[in-house]
């Protein structure tokens, strides 16, 4: 189960798994906040994220590349996201 709250300004406050069919919510919410005037980001705080899959780390590695920031980034998904990161660099040896 995932909550997403949009807040003011374009923001985004994920909590508890990102994960299955709850990437695409996040994908679709996220597009519609990404319209946001020249110069403003989206800024998604991940400080209630308790997991993220393989999808919802590739989304998220997705957004904060389009200019999405990524704020409150726990020691694990920062882990997670590093991760991820590692994986995509070892395919390409």
């Amino acid at each position: 189960m995932l909550r997403i709250t949009q807040g003011d300004g374009g923001s985004l406050r994920l909590e508890g798994r990102l994960e299955g069919a709850w990437v695409e919510v996040l994908r679709k919410t996220w597009e519609e906040s990404a319209t946001l005037p020249e110069g403003r980001k989206v800024t998604v705080d991940l400080g209630a994220v308790s997991f993220a899959d393989q999808e919802g780390r590739a989304l998220l590695l997705e957004m904060q590349k389009e200019g999405a920031v990524l704020a409150r980034v726990s020691g694990f998904m920062r882990h997670i996201l590093a991760d991820s990161d590692d994986d995509s660099d070892r395919k390409g040896e």
